[in-house]
């Protein structure tokens, strides 16, 4: 009965291991998407001819990066800058 119980729990251990990785394997993968369609978008702003289009589109962009680590390190003003810039222009 001990026998069973020890490979009912290595069996346990295994599968906590396999989950673990399969978890970090999607994360992984999330990561690996994101980089593709995130240089995939800024191939095609760069790509338009049109320079008021392209203006546009980073603007649009940039207003989907609302964390400000992510602002910052891109040199973005801050969100609620933006909208008090706005507010007084």
């Amino acid at each position: 009965m001990a026998d069973l119980d020890q490979q009912i729990a290595q069996m346990r251990a295994r599968l906590r291991d396999l989950q673990a990785r399969a978890s970090k394997q999607r994360r992984r993968d999330e990561t690996r998407k994101k980089i593709i369609y995130g240089a995939a978008i800024l191939a095609l702003i760069e790509a338009l001819e049109d320079g008021k289009k392209k203006t546009e589109a980073m603007e649009k962009l940039h207003a989907k990066i609302s964390r400000r680590s992510d602002r910052d390190f891109l040199g973005l003003c801050n969100v609620t800058e933006d909208i008090y810039d706005n507010a007084t222009e």
